[in-house]
């Protein structure tokens, strides 16, 4: 009788056949929150084949009237000077994630493995672009002054120093935000106030708020992510207006096929984004350092 050596080794690892499987566990990394909460009003003027740049006015808000001095008297009027400055949003980034697979290899995957590429292809691209306008100390949420103290537990006296500076250069209700990394949601659970509202809108949330929604805080809408600007130790949460800081995709997240046949019958996959931003109003926000 002959007898199945598997080679050298002589062992079944060489003989018996392997099998993806059609099932995969997904970690879903990170909430990816930032970009909607920026001003996208200038997306429209950026469109494919239209420049890199869009000239913002920077339109001085009025604050102050003129009384007639004799009321029922008719005088002349005076009238104010325009001197509007303007700032410019540039579309200068492109970021992408691509993949290369033998033919056969694609043929013998999983049915789901390349649709799990593909999707991993944006997430990579949307953290990224998370961490863009994180981290930018120019032009990102980094670039606000900064209240708190790094690695120390953000507390209720923080919070209304952010919302209180928002009042006081009379950035409208609406659109106002507070993001923290995980650990300074644990913070502000530990204070009474917070731990009543947030905890008791677990599960109740609006899901169209978009993902990492907490809840409401006094005048803001807080949101969770895993993609904050590091510290010295701990993390850079920020609260800010929307106006604050203007963000354009002039083209959105865009995947591509192509076989590449000269270097070995390869399917290839890329995904890639062109964007930018640009800090329009950096007193309508603070950087909140914390945990």
């Amino acid at each position: 009788m002959a007898v199945m050596t598997g080679g050298a080794s002589g062992t079944m690892a060489n003989w018996t056949p392997e099998v993806w499987s059609k099932l995969a566990t997904i970690t879903y990394r990170s909430n990816v929150v930032l970009p909607d909460k920026m001003d996208r009003r200038w997306e429209p003027e950026l469109g494919v084949g239209r420049g890199d740049t869009v000239n913002i006015p920077a339109f001085s808000q009025n604050a102050t009237s003129i009384a007639r001095t004799t009321f029922g008297t008719a005088a002349a009027l005076t009238f104010d000077g325009v001197t509007e400055s303007q700032v410019q949003l540039v579309v200068n980034k492109l970021r992408y994630k691509a993949y290369g697979i033998p033919v056969e290899a694609a043929i013998q995957a999983m049915p789901s493995y390349v649709a799990l590429l593909t999707e991993g292809i944006g997430t990579a691209i949307a953290v990224d672009v998370d961490g863009d306008l994180a981290g930018d100390d120019t032009n990102g949420l980094d670039a606000f002054t900064a209240i708190g103290a790094d690695n120390v537990d953000v507390t209720d006296d923080d919070v209304l120093s952010g919302e209180t500076n928002l009042n006081s250069v009379n950035a409208p209700m609406s659109g106002r935000f507070f993001v923290v990394s995980p650990q300074t949601r644990a913070s502000l659970l530990k204070i009474d106030s917070y731990r009543n509202q947030l905890y008791s809108s677990i599960g109740k949330l609006d899901a169209s708020a978009g993902p990492g929604y907490l809840g409401p805080l006094y005048s803001l809408q807080a949101f969770m992510s895993n993609n904050l600007e590091a510290g010295s130790a701990g993390k850079k949460n920020a609260i800010w207006h929307q106006e604050a800081i203007a963000f354009a995709a002039q083209k959105e997240l865009t995947i591509n096929k192509d076989l590449n046949v000269e270097d070995g019958l390869i399917n290839q996959y890329v995904g890639w984004m062109v964007y930018g931003y640009k800090m329009v109003k950096s007193t309508f926000g603070r950087e909140v350092d914390g945990k």
